[in-house]
């Protein structure tokens, strides 16, 4: 298997599941199963790191975690290496909010303004611009290269 990065695939399974959000529903729960069913209860972080799942790539909250549903904002930050936001592409993370973070999504779609998927709310995934968040925005990079075999997202 070719170590190829995997980062369009991430931001594809975003797009995917903002045309599938009524898949989806928003909760903060520890710690949170990642297997898609009918439907799926997840809140942002645990959002942008099943993106990363379905891609075939590691964990962003770090080796320790395995995918085990318990990483939040703050392990993302602690686990990612911190860019500026004209170096974001599509599958890198945004950060918003002072500390430990309150809010994370994945930015899908990279400019002056990133375009992000963003599951903060029930009805989410949805679109959201960086800008139209409000807080401060911090930009994270992880490590996209494939893992395991990667799956491609399923036609809506």
């Amino acid at each position: 298997m070719a170590n190829k990065d995997l980062r369009e695939l991430i931001a594809q399974w975003g797009l995917w599941a903002i045309k599938n959000h009524g898949k989806f529903h928003y909760k903060q729960i520890r710690p949170v199963t990642y297997e898609v069913d009918n439907w799926m209860t997840l809140d942002c972080s645990t959002f942008v790191s099943w993106c990363y799942k379905q891609a075939g790539a590691g964990d962003p909250h770090g080796k320790a975690f395995h995918y085990n549903g318990r990483g939040y904002t703050g392990t993302l930050i602690a686990n990612g290496k911190r860019i500026s936001k004209v170096m974001a592409r599509p599958g890198d993370i945004v950060i918003y909010g002072a500390g430990t973070g309150d809010h994370a999504a994945l930015i899908v779609g990279a400019g002056f303004d990133p375009l992000t998927a963003s599951m903060g709310q029930e009805g989410d995934p949805s679109f959201c611009r960086v800008s139209q968040d409000g807080r401060p925005a911090r930009f994270y990079r992880y490590d996209t290269t494939q893992k395991w075999p990667s799956t491609e997202p399923p036609k809506p």
